[in-house]
């Protein structure tokens, strides 16, 4: 029997180790987000004010709202307690990875935020527009309002005040924590005009009647309002969400909860 030279081994197992070396580790199994909410026996839901998709009712201090009776129902789906968390929306990202919660709710579906976290399908498509008062301000469309020594409220870090940032030319943004401060500077005189999503802003002008809409043509700001959850789980747990989302418009559901918390025609409050 030929023996095989001694350099020729050593050769072979030298390409043997390096193919142990470079051969792909075996996949690690990836988290899932169901199977931790479940374990926990909660699913946590960050929430920020944007009525009527999420709104702390004034006599319980309890939150209420679309988002909410969504993120509920999905809590029974998955036999766990609903707990909501406060919070405010430009910490709304930032707490939902560093863990504070599970869900981020009511979020505006962007680009930016799609790269930092995962979203489910929209339960709603809105747009922004501006809230101004009948008496003390004559704008009509949006290019009278975009003028020199007019201040405009958005609540800080929302899609609302990233949107208006990217169009306006002139006006001064005036950025406040949460939607009940900017509602009240535009009441008080503080701000020319409050700048929030259509559904926020018709229901504002439905219980304060010196307040009328501008509807901006070309559309600012139109996206979808949906859940966020963290980077990095199974798809079977957005799909879960997403088929959540879907059944509760599907079956008459998100009608009933837009009824119930009064969401009106934004069309009726222009005039």
């Amino acid at each position: 029997m030929r023996r095989i030279p001694l350099a020729f081994s050593c050769f072979i197992s030298v390409v043997a180790a390096l193919a142990l070396l470079v051969a792909p580790a075996p996949a690690q199994e990836r988290k899932s987000l169901l199977k931790e909410i479940q374990q926990r026996g909660e699913l946590r839901v960050g929430y920020a004010t944007a009525d009527p998709h999420s709104f702390k009712d004034s006599t319980s201090g309890q939150w209420k709202g679309i988002a909410v009776d969504i993120m509920e129902e999905w809590a029974q789906e998955l036999a766990v307690k609903h707990v909501a968390v406060d919070t405010s929306w430009d910490a709304m990202i930032a707490g939902l990875q560093a863990g504070k919660y599970d869900v981020a709710a009511a979020l505006n579906r962007r680009p930016a935020r799609a790269i930092a976290v995962t979203f489910s399908i929209p339960y709603m498509n809105v747009e922004g527009t501006f809230a101004v008062q009948r008496e003390k301000v004559k704008a009509r469309t949006w290019e009278e309002l975009d003028r020199k020594g007019v201040k405009v409220a958005v609540m800080m870090g929302t899609a609302e005040d990233k949107a208006l940032s990217r169009v306006a030319k002139a006006l001064e943004i005036v950025r406040l924590p949460d939607q009940n401060e900017a509602r009240i500077a535009a009441q008080s005189g503080r701000v020319a005009a409050f700048f929030d999503d259509i559904s926020g802003n018709a229901k504002f002008a439905q219980t304060n009647k010196q307040f009328r809409l501008i509807i901006p043509s070309p559309v600012i700001n139109l996206e979808g309002t949906a859940f966020a959850i963290r980077k990095g789980y199974v798809y079977d747990d957005l799909q879960a969400l997403d088929i959540m989302v879907e059944n509760y418009a599907n079956t008459g559901k998100l009608k009933a909860a837009q009824a119930k918390y009064g969401l009106p025609n934004p069309a009726d409050f222009t005039k």
